[in-house]
């Protein structure tokens, strides 16, 4: 009988019949009517303030996705902004190496850019435009460097290797006889290619 008592909660009575225990079921039927339409009221309450919750955690997630797209847009641009920086500095020191070997500016550059940029064909071709411009230069170094002849001599420089060779042998200095019959062979030499 506890489930009864249970069921009919203050209507239960000790030794109810069986009409009263209808009669008590149909009040107690009439009573869970309003409990449960309190009950409905409560649930959809309930539901409303969870959808309210939802819209404003997706509200709020894209909140927070808006920022993380900020942010993400923020370190790419501090990204290539440190790469572009490090593209400068290795720029500005391999063209100041560059200078100091003797390049010209606008060589220095090309070639400092194609060797950040890993082209190794153009700082092959550039580096062969130096080579050839430094030889040059060379060349003209020892054209300035050499003596003039001296007015009436014969390409010899305003020396007569001959003559210098017979004084050298009659004196018995064989050492300097070497030298200039080296100097003569030289400069003969060196009129021949000239032709």
């Amino acid at each position: 009988m506890s489930y009864l008592s249970d069921l009919l909660g203050k209507a239960y009575k000790e030794g109810m019949t069986e009409d009263e225990i209808s009669a008590a079921l149909e009040t107690v039927g009439q009573g869970n009517d309003a409990e449960v339409n309190r009950l409905k009221a409560a649930l959809s309450k309930a539901n409303s303030e969870a959808a309210d919750y939802k819209k404003q955690l997706r509200s709020k997630q894209s909140d927070d996705e808006a920022a993380a797209a900020a942010q993400k847009e923020e370190q790419d641009r501090l990204a290539k902004e440190n790469a572009d920086l490090k593209r400068s500095i290795a720029l500005t020191e391999r063209k100041s190496k560059l200078l100091a070997m003797g390049y010209d500016k606008s060589l220095a550059t090309e070639t400092a850019t194609a060797m950040v940029d890993g082209d190794m064909d153009k700082v092959m071709a550039n580096q062969s435009k130096y080579l050839e411009v430094q030889k040059k230069a060379i060349q003209a170094d020892h054209m300035r460097k050499t003596p003039r002849p001296a007015a009436g001599s014969e390409n010899t420089g305003g020396m007569d290797y001959a003559k210098k060779i017979a004084e050298a042998q009659a004196s018995g200095n064989l050492t300097a006889a070497a030298y200039y019959t080296r100097l003569k062979a030289q400069d003969e030499a060196n009129q021949t290619n000239e032709e």
